[in-house]
């Protein structure tokens, strides 16, 4: 595969609302791996395919958890405008919080059984999405009835035929392809790369989205219940992937549902109630009666740390569920 060199540069520097938690933020451990990012403790390296334009980019943690200070660079194989580089600040800035006052949350919960250990190490941490609206619809279409490995394996395939690999600071890391890539792509081809029935899924989504019947921008400023609509008249888009969509990438913090999450539901389980499997609606009502309309901020905050703890020092059972 063809190397994109992306030898010019340009910097700015990000300024996140106190407190907040560089490494925490920027890197996910519970989300399965891609080839389209890089982290160590401080820095990430990521591609990013935004306004059909390639980058890279590398994000350094200059700050505190009380003073932060991203430094943001810009790679591209031409010069970086102004314009540019404002645009993929305010793209970040709506990925990864950045701006986000969470006082009342940190305030309302902070002797919370569960939180208090939690915002010890991770306060400041904001929910992320590093990806597009697109990337993340064909990623959840990947994880769709499929354990970790099945689902890497297939992202991998579809990356290593529609995607392209980008060289910047010493890095090499894959890319996302435009959805118009796929135009010409057929559900046979599609189903050589081991995607199974998701191909017709993967091609409509496609479809529309290089028609442009997809704004991803206006979907940001729709109410929640009208964003939900929207995004469940999508071919193959189900309450789980709904979830996602509505809590991580339109970081609604009160939404947080379990239809159709049940690897979710295990280790919710684990964690509140030490039980194998607890149902749903319990779950739900635990975190409706704890959190209001926190519930989803705070399930990702203790659904998070539990796997930096696993990052950091192996659990056993919750190895067992991930299967990778």
């Amino acid at each position: 595969m063809k190397i994109i060199l992306l030898n010019k540069k340009a910097s700015a520097v990000i300024r996140p609302n106190a407190p907040f938690n560089f490494d925490g933020t920027v890197y996910v451990p519970q989300h399965f791996p891609t080839p389209d990012f890089e982290w160590k403790s401080g820095v990430l390296w990521q591609s990013m395919n935004f306004n059909m334009i390639i980058y890279g980019l590398k994000m350094e943690n200059r700050g505190t958890t009380a003073k932060p200070k991203i430094k943001l660079t810009v790679y591209s194989n031409k010069e970086v405008s102004k314009e540019e580089l404002l645009a993929i600040k305010n793209e970040l800035n709506w990925r990864y919080g950045f701006g986000e006052d969470l006082a009342e949350f940190f305030g309302k919960f902070k002797n919370d059984k569960f939180l208090k250990p939690v915002f010890a190490k991770l306060r400041g941490m904001r929910s992320s999405c590093i990806n597009s609206l697109y990337e993340l619809l064909m990623i959840s279409i990947v994880l769709q009835n499929a354990t970790v490995r099945r689902t890497v394996q297939m992202m991998n395939n579809l990356l290593g035929k529609y995607g392209k690999v980008v060289r910047f600071d010493g890095k090499e890391l894959a890319v996302y392809w435009n959805p118009s890539d796929l135009n010409g792509a057929t559900e046979p081809e599609l189903r050589t790369l081991k995607v199974g029935y998701r191909d017709k899924m993967i091609k409509l989504i496609s479809k529309s989205f290089s028609e442009n019947e997809i704004n991803e921008f206006e979907l940001r400023k729709m109410s929640t219940e009208d964003a939900k609509k929207w995004i469940t008249k999508l071919f193959g888009v189900g309450p789980a992937t709904a979830q996602i969509i509505l809590a991580e990438y339109l970081r609604r913090h009160d939404i947080f549902e379990l239809k159709g999450r049940v690897w979710e539901q295990k280790i919710l389980s684990r964690i509140l109630f030490n039980k194998k499997l607890v149902p749903a609606e319990r779950i739900i009502e635990e975190f409706e009666k704890r959190y209001g309309n926190w519930k989803g901020l705070s399930y990702y905050y203790i659904f998070t740390n539990l796997f930096w703890k696993h990052k950091e020092k192996n659990i056993e059972w919750l190895e067992k569920e991930i299967r990778l």
